[in-house]
């Protein structure tokens, strides 16, 4: 570094620390700032801009299903998943400019679309300011999230910690459940979620991301897989979400269709089974709003099933008002209570068809054969789960989804020399009619 280069550093850093020292003076806030700054600085000059911003992304994937923790509890649009992520993109920054990353050509044609649709759609409404706030919440949640990851570029070893992050994210927002209680009037739980639905949701985005992780993790550390997935099944009986539960006995199902496998497939179709009856048993019967409770129809199910048919009805009618290129988003872009229509309405059938090919980037990866081809399971639960959801563009949704994305472009030569996937090394998981 030159004289004047570590002059301009001496002199920042001194005009840092007064200002610290200033606002520590200005009262309890002041000086809780002032620490929190004095700490980042720290942690910046330690570990430097790229790992201090991993650090913050993997912060914003444990605290993504946990999107009722918020800065400010008034603003609803604002986590701290949100706020982690924006500090670690930014200081990822310089990483993101350097690196010469590949994007699926399917997402970004989807991807153009979508973007496209919204402001189109916005601009035909009779409320355009109004429709266009609410209209770009899609693209920042199904465009801007992937976009980040992309760019990135992660290594495969980083995304497994992505994927443990959100897992664990997951994991102590059940505990969270377990000790705030259920709510007394349906007997279901959120967790730290701000909804039951989001809750089971979230459980579904962990279940697909858990079956990528028990790929990836060694044989012999495979049990915390299993744990976490019991902890999962029991979060779903939790919520009271007849979808989520639909969802995960589907994963159970094509699983060994998806793998082509026998012994393997087959062992984990039997073990899935098994963590749903004992999660039900151990967690499910807390509660009489569980979620295999409602399934069999309880107190709950009555209103819900009449809710959801008149919000299709409502939904088609406003779908069939601008069916081409959507009426734009508003207040009531929730109110289908179905993620397809709920899109339709807003973008119309052209701009869902953009939507899809952003969805398909996500799911196609298990059709092939890259180590993280099973990230594919999260958006394929979530594709089921969007015909009985109102999450549209939920951020926590679509950080499970956005990993998946990365896998489009990663290639089974893209990997360190010696790193293998887990599939191919264990005898017990040789693929139908493949020599061993």
């Amino acid at each position: 570094m030159t004289l004047l280069g570590r002059g301009i550093l001496s002199a920042t850093t001194v005009l840092l620390l007064v200002a610290l020292v200033a606002l520590s003076t200005t009262g309890l806030i002041g000086a809780a700032l002032a620490l929190t700054c004095a700490v980042g600085l720290l942690l910046l000059v330690v570990l430097g801009p790229e790992r201090l911003g991993t650090g913050f992304v993997l912060l914003a994937m444990f605290t993504a299903p946990q999107n009722a923790v918020r800065p400010i509890p008034t603003a609803d649009f604002v986590t701290f998943s949100d706020l982690f992520l924006m500090v670690g993109a930014g200081l990822l920054l310089p990483t993101l400019l350097r690196r010469r990353s590949r994007y699926p050509t399917g997402w970004l044609i989807g991807s153009i679309g979508v973007i496209v649709l919204v402001f189109v759609a916005s601009l035909m409404s009779s409320t355009p300011v109004t429709d266009l706030l609410y209209g770009v919440r899609l693209p920042a949640a199904t465009v801007a999230l992937p976009l980040f990851f992309l760019a990135w570029a992660p290594s495969r070893g980083l995304i497994d910690a992505l994927a443990w992050s959100y897992v664990a994210g997951h994991v102590l927002s059940t505990g969270y459940a377990l000790v705030a209680g259920k709510d007394p009037e349906t007997g279901r739980f959120d967790g730290l979620t701000t909804h039951y639905n989001f809750f089971g949701i979230a459980a579904t985005v962990t279940a697909g991301l858990l079956i990528h992780l028990y790929h990836r993790t060694p044989r012999r550390w495979r049990w915390v897989v299993w744990g976490a997935g019991l902890v999962t099944v029991g979060s779903i009986s939790l919520s009271g979400s007849r979808a989520a539960v639909l969802v995960v006995v589907m994963l159970v199902v094509l699983y060994p269709l998806l793998e082509r496998s026998l012994l393997s497939g087959y062992l984990v179709v039997a073990g899935g089974l098994g963590l749903v009856l004992v999660g039900n048993a151990l967690l499910g019967t807390a509660s009489s709003g569980s979620a295999f409770s409602r399934i069999r129809g309880d107190s709950t199910t009555s209103f819900s099933d009449n809710e959801r048919t008149l919000a299709m009805q409502t939904g088609w009618s406003r779908f069939l008002q601008h069916p081409i290129l959507g009426g734009g988003f508003d207040a009531r872009a929730y109110d289908a209570h179905n993620v397809y229509l709920e899109i339709a309405i807003g973008i119309g059938v052209v701009g869902l068809a953009f939507h899809l090919l952003v969805f398909a980037t996500g799911v196609l990866p298990l059709f092939g054969t890259g180590p993280l081809r099973r990230l594919g399971y999260a958006p394929l639960g979530y594709a089921a789960m969007c015909m009985l959801t109102n999450s549209i563009w939920d951020r926590f949704v679509w950080m499970g989804i956005a990993l998946a994305v990365v896998a489009a472009v990663d290639r089974p030569d893209d990997g360190p020399p010696g790193e293998q996937d887990e599939m191919t090394t264990d005898p017990a998981e040789v693929p139908m009619g493949a020599a061993r």
